[in-house]
């Protein structure tokens, strides 16, 4: 199996968002003091001038905290998902060289999803979820046990997938991959987690029984060529037009 993760585009993200929040919080810098400037030096004293004033002096702070928005933003995406690399070296004990596990995606056109495993059986999206706890997933609906009660939680896991599902096979078929099936899973990646899993409508697994529990689902048949697996992997890579 090949695990990559699109580390560069990523990288090139977060540096784009760093430059773009300095040149947006400079510019507001500039109109700020600006404003402050004509309010020191009046050059009139129209109703109008004040206006001005004041559109210069809120309009620039506001673009330095958005600038500052988008710099912290891009320090701080991470390079790589640690659940995610701890999953490849995992489905690699039991899945040959026609898989590839994609780690790590963040595109604009759907988003950011955990990793993407792509093969001969179609793609499968990967949700990992990390809080600590016992967890009771009836159907679509997740609950902590808090003591005798049950909370709701929120995010759901399974919800957050579904719509990573969608998202990705909108995706695919915008680009000539409609007939690529689409699977779903949340893994538990807290090893201090309990999930009691009641048919639910996303399979829940653990880090150590994923290849299980995959079985009786995405792994169960091959549905796409070998050749459309590697397509899929292109088109999320982006590494052909």
């Amino acid at each position: 199996m090949h695990s990559i993760s699109p580390a560069r585009a990523l990288a090139r993200q977060a540096r784009q968002l760093v430059i773009a929040g300095a040149v947006v919080a400079m510019i507001g810098l500039v109109l700020a003091a600006l404003g402050l400037l004509l309010i020191v030096i009046p050059v009139a004293r129209a109703g109008w001038y004040s206006t001005i004033q004041l559109l210069l002096i809120v309009g620039g702070g506001v673009m330095i905290l958005v600038g500052i928005g988008l710099a912290i933003r891009g320090l701080t995406i991470p390079p790589d998902n640690q659940s995610a690399r701890i999953m490849a070296d995992i489905l690699a004990r039991g899945l040959d060289y026609r898989y590839t596990f994609i780690r790590h995606i963040h595109r604009r056109d759907f988003g950011y999803i955990d990793a993407i495993l792509v093969g001969p059986n179609g793609a499968l999206v990967f949700f990992f979820f990390e809080k600590k706890g016992n967890f009771v997933c009836e159907a679509g609906q997740w609950l902590r046990q808090e003591g005798r009660a049950l909370a709701v939680v929120t995010p759901n896991p399974s919800h957050e997938v579904v719509q990573d599902v969608t998202a990705l096979r909108a995706y695919l078929a915008a680009r000539g991959l409609a007939q690529v099936p689409v699977y779903a899973v949340v893994v538990v990646s807290n090893r201090q987690t309990v999930v009691s899993a009641e048919q639910p409508v996303v399979p829940v697994a653990h880090m150590h029984n994923v290849l299980a529990v995959l079985r009786d689902n995405y792994l169960a048949a091959e549905r796409i060529p070998v050749e459309l697996a590697r397509a899929t992997v292109d088109a999320i890579m982006m590494t052909r037009p």
